[in-house]
């Protein structure tokens, strides 16, 4: 399977102390790890964190081939969004340990529906940006586990915020095809 990752010389990395392997390397020992026990599900949490652009790529297909290979589903854990579009099909935003936004890939970049999913993607710089501006960002801070707000836990910094929003936790609502969301906004009868 070492070989099958890519190494040359899988004797050599096999008899290898890990801090004598490179990042990359040791993601594709982790990745060889994985992969021979033939899983029908891998957990990759942030697998390309410290990883150059180019080894990152590298990986993503390395992962993407032996996963269709095996028939491996994957469920990807990160922050980073670049990977989410290249590699999802189906997304679950997490705030504060909770579902807010699930949709497909393609509709999540297409048409957010949670104020925290717009703000993430708002904060993505873009290339084709003519305009020299500040990145935008979500103001304050994530409340720490047990002191969330009453009401929906994104509501003390949402710029949305609705008076219910303080009241009572909305619930995750449908709106669209396979696309739900988790704020009052979007909830019937919200006063607008």
């Amino acid at each position: 399977m070492l070989e099958r990752v890519g190494f040359a010389d899988a004797g050599a990395v096999l008899d290898s102390y890990p801090h004598r392997l490179s990042g990359g390397m040791r993601q594709r020992v982790m990745i060889a790890m994985a992969m021979m026990c033939r899983p029908k599900l891998l957990i990759a949490d942030e697998p390309t964190t410290a990883l150059d652009v180019t080894v990152q790529a590298e990986m993503l297909g390395l992962l993407r081939e032996l996963t269709a290979e095996a028939g491996t589903a994957v469920i990807l854990i990160t922050h980073n969004l670049g990977l989410v579009a290249e590699l999802a099909d189906q997304v679950l935003v997490m705030y504060a340990g909770q579902v807010v936004e699930r949709a497909s890939a393609l509709d999540l970049f297409d048409a957010a529906a949670h104020p925290y999913t717009r703000g993430l993607l708002a904060s993505i710089p873009r290339l084709d940006d003519d305009e020299r501006r500040r990145l935008a960002y979500i103001p304050g801070s994530v409340p720490a586990p047990g002191a969330y707000p009453r009401g929906c836990r994104f509501s003390t910094r949402c710029a949305e915020q609705l008076p219910m929003c303080a009241e009572r936790p909305p619930e995750l609502v449908d709106v669209g095809p396979e696309h739900r969301s988790r704020c009052w906004l979007h909830t019937e009868g919200a006063p607008r």
